[in-house]
């Protein structure tokens, strides 16, 4: 933790940090296209595609009137190799018989699995046959009891029975304010055993880069007290938990009754829209540069709001709509957004434009999954865009906060410099007045309350008018920059020199009396009288100073102290110049 701190704060060490990251990144997708082979390739699992539907409007027709012959006319034959109904009020009638791969083989061998976690009702009727036709009757979905689940695992899986009917038909009774989207697989139990484990496997991996990213960017927002980390926390927070409930693991661990199960399938699923809003806001600084567009953004979180309101309320088909309408438009937006941005000159857009876009590759497949059948198969891709997107959107924080810390540092250069401007004189390199009645104020009240010494030290370049008419003000400038060197190269902290005006100079010398201070003015007076000028090719000159020192006494302010430093440099200059006077 402490190197990514420092990493955060120095932006060291930042290749390392996406080498990880694109290193959990190529993991997670290695292991779910590991999955999808797995499942492609694999020779013991088949779909069920033989299926006859029949729409039930109002959800009133019994079982018993739908399996009975002269019904038969009004079942639809449904080509497609996955039952995709779309969101729908109407109840489903499905019937099928097992693929002809199955037929004839031990029933007991095979599990029936319903893929889909978020049907809120299926009631599944499997035939048996001993003396006459039987069915056995299962009732489950999200709005039901976990316990009605013959296997515990994350979507619907059923063993077949010993007396299985082959020459009947299966049927299901599917009703849902969810996308009605169900694929009907059978599996060898063998092949479903591995099948599981690398699925799980793949989800786990991906749920951990969720996680991992949610904490280091908890832990960054401490360190750093930035609102765009949090947004980030709340948005992939919100995310990860909708994506570990939409895959049916909240209602495998924790099971609650259906309303609250719903209220908190709509409210995480708002949350997720209206973070990434606030996250998109923050991030793009969308009301600064473009806020034409942030009013788009508050139109869609108050969209997002709609949405979770109509869900909590049990409206679940219009909140459907509306979820897959931002599902479609949101990233589309956001992608034009972040290149709006970037051409405006926002580097650190183009990785969420990236981000976005893997995101939306996922969203679309969920979103259209709704409304077209048999959509292009790419199971739980969804997951892992969501997971890239939060690698990628954690590396554009980490590119912002680079370029943002590369602005303050040049503008706290630019404010150092200026007030170095304010608070020093150009020619001479040393503190100005402005500065000098800072610190005095500073060392005198410093020195009152710790009962310490504080001396003061005015000094002035004896005759310099006479040298500057004489030889001329750039000559007269160069006297004054020697001297300025002598008091830096001599001095040593906290002691500090000022030019107090024209000549003058004033030195601060704290915890000092006048006794050590003495010996501090004779050698810089030395120093300079010691320094020999050619203010012309035939001249050498020498110039001296007069230096008036004085001790702090008790009950001074600034101008007693300055007062008593002047009238020993009038004594110094009085009594014929060259030399340094004490008074007490």
């Amino acid at each position: 933790m402490l190197r990514i701190a420092c990493n955060i704060r120095t932006t060291c060490n930042s290749d390392k940090t996406k080498k990880r990251m694109i290193l959990l990144l190529m993991v997670a997708i290695i292991n779910t296209l590991i999955v999808n082979m797995a499942i492609a390739s694999e020779k013991n699992s088949y779909s069920a595609t033989n299926f006859q539907i029949l729409e039930d409007v109002n959800g009133s027709y019994r079982f018993s009137e739908i399996i009975s012959p002269e019904w038969n006319e009004r079942y639809l034959d449904y080509p497609e190799e996955i039952l995709s109904l779309g969101i729908t009020k109407s109840v489903y009638w499905v019937r099928f018989k097992l693929p002809a791969e199955v037929i004839g083989k031990s029933p007991e061998d095979y599990f029936l699995q319903l893929n889909n976690p978020n049907i809120d009702k299926i009631d599944l009727y499997m035939p048996t046959i001993d003396k006459e036709v039987n069915y056995l009757i299962s009732e489950i979905g999200v709005s039901r009891p976990a316990a009605n689940k013959e296997i515990t695992h994350n979507t619907w899986v059923f063993s077949l029975p010993h007396q299985f009917s082959e020459s009947n038909y299966l049927y299901l009774r599917l009703e849902s304010t969810s996308a009605l989207r169900l694929p009907v697989i059978l599996w060898q139990k063998e092949a479903f055993l591995k099948e599981s484990f690398l699925k799980q496997s793949g989800f786990g991996v991906v749920y951990g880069v969720l996680l991992a990213m949610v904490l280091l960017n908890l832990f960054i927002f401490f360190a750093l007290r930035e609102k765009v980390y949090l947004f980030y926390v709340l948005y992939m927070g919100s995310m990860f938990f909708y994506q570990f409930q939409v895959h049916g693991y909240l209602k495998l661990f924790v099971d609650i009754p259906y309303g609250l199960y719903n209220r908190i399938f709509w409210i995480l699923l708002g949350a997720t829209f209206i973070f990434s809003v606030y996250f998109t806001r923050e991030f793009l600084q969308v009301r600064a540069n473009a806020p034409v567009f942030d009013k788009i953004l508050t139109g869609i979180m108050l969209l997002a709001v709609l949405q979770g309101a109509l869900g909590a309320y049990g409206w679940n088909v219009w909140a459907n709509h509306i979820a897959h309408g931002l599902g479609l438009l949101g990233p589309i937006f956001m992608m034009i957004l972040a290149a709006i941005r970037f051409r405006q000159g926002f580097k650190p857009a183009r990785y969420y434009l990236f981000a976005w876009g893997l995101l939306l590759m996922g969203v679309l497949l969920w979103s259209l999954a709704a409304y077209i059948d048999n959509p292009f198969p790419a199971v739980n891709y969804l997951l892992v865009a969501t997971a890239g997107e939060s690698i990628l959107l954690t590396f554009a924080l980490a590119d912002r906060v680079r370029i943002l810390r590369l602005k303050k540092d040049e503008l706290d250069e630019k404010v150092e410099h200026y007030r170095d401007l304010s608070l020093t004189d150009e020619l001479t390199g040393l503190y100005n007045k402005r500065y000098l009645h800072k610190r005095l104020a500073e060392e005198i009240t410093a020195a009152a309350k710790n009962n310490g010494s504080l001396s003061l030290m005015v000094i002035d370049i004896d005759y310099f008018k006479y040298y500057n008419d004489n030889y001329g003000h750039w000559e007269g400038d160069k006297v004054l920059a020697k001297l300025g060197q002598i008091f830096m190269f001599l001095l040593t902290e906290p002691n500090e020199a000022f030019r107090y005006g024209g000549e003058e100079f004033t030195i601060l010398l704290p915890n000092t009396n006048y006794n050590e201070a003495l010996p501090i003015a004779e050698n810089i007076r030395e120093r300079l009288r010691m320094e020999s000028f050619t203010p012309a090719s035939d001249i050498k000159v020498t110039v001296t100073v007069s230096i008036g020192v004085t001790e702090m006494n008790p009950g001074d302010d600034i101008a007693s102290l300055f007062q008593r430093a002047d009238e020993a440099l009038y004594k110094a200059k009085t009594q014929g110049r060259n030399r340094t006077v004490v008074v007490a």
